[in-house]
């Protein structure tokens, strides 16, 4: 198939870490990163930070170019690691990212995750999770910020804490494995879920189980790259970190969970909904206009 197939639906990767040191260590890799996905038809990118130690990086990534938008947050696997009164920290990037670009920045990448070894082991460690995302979603709510969520054996937990942040205006829950009640239950909280090539593979029941699931009109596209791999002690039990968090290189030097990728799950999404892929990346198209109306006004 011709590289830029579907370079007209001028498609969004919904959630990427473009500070990973996997994406290169200057914002001129950056760079490359983000015109060979431009090239491909990928327009948009949705920068997830996951700690304060990034969030100068993912500023700075926001600040250079005009297509990516901009989250600051603290990810469930850092919450037991992170020193100093990262709150605050947190509100004043939030703030300063505004006051200096007269545009939102939004929240992420945040949530649960009680599959990791951590959790399991320590409520203590459960509880310091649900806390951290509470604070984190007061600054959301005070500010109708966009929520960008990782949950993991939480669902109930999350969808219980979402219900509570009647300001936010919309919630991505990326590479979710839901139900179909609890889909239908986080799309009347309007949230949106993203799915990447991770999602695809054939053992993974549930994950595709989700995807033929999902409400079509709330269906985003995701790379999820490079594969941001958890710190020691988060591993999950039965999982083989090469596996979901490899990184191969392309011919093109690029990681395979590189922006471009999203046109692969582009078409294992459509072949898992039996549906063609072009209807579906038509209604994606749409989906984007939707979920992105409460996020910073970008150049399309």
């Amino acid at each position: 198939m011709p590289q830029n197939e579907f370079a007209n639906y001028a498609l969004t990767d919904a959630h990427v870490h473009l500070q990973d040191a996997g994406f290169g260590t200057s914002l001129d890799d950056v760079g490359r990163i983000l015109q060979i996905a431009d090239e491909a038809g990928v327009k948009r990118f949705a920068c997830s930070a996951t700690s304060p130690a990034d969030w100068n990086r993912v500023a700075a990534i926001g600040r250079r170019f005009d297509s990516v938008f901009v989250m600051f947050g603290l990810h469930p696997w850092y919450v037991a690691r992170v020193q100093g009164d990262w709150q605050t920290s947190l509100k004043i990037f939030l703030d300063s990212f505004v006051a200096a670009n007269k545009s939102k920045a939004a929240l992420g990448e945040v949530g649960l995750d009680f599959a990791t070894r951590e959790a399991r082991e320590d409520a203590a460690v459960r509880g310091m999770q649900e806390s951290a995302l509470r604070a984190q979603l007061e600054l959301a709510d005070e500010r109708a910020l966009p929520v960008a969520l990782h949950a993991v054996r939480a669902n109930d937990r999350i969808l219980a804490v979402m219900s509570e942040y009647k300001r936010v205006p919309t919630w991505l829950l990326h590479g979710w494995t839901a139900t179909a009640n609890e889909l239908d239950r986080a799309a009347s909280l309007n949230a949106f879920f993203s799915f990447s090539t991770r999602s695809l593979s054939p053992h993974s029941k549930r994950a595709l189980a989700t995807i033929a699931a999902a409400p079509r009109d709330r269906i985003l596209l995701e790379s999820d790259g490079p594969g941001v791999v958890p710190p020691p002690g988060c591993d999950v039990p039965g999982r083989e970190l090469t596996a979901p968090y490899a990184r191969p290189i392309t011919e093109d030097g690029t990681p395979a969970m590189a922006p471009s990728a999203i046109f692969d799950a582009l078409r294992g999404i459509a072949s898992t909904r039996k549906t063609p892929v072009d209807d579906l990346a038509r209604q994606i198209a749409v989906n984007e206009k939707r979920f992105f109306s409460s996020w910073p006004a970008l150049e399309n």
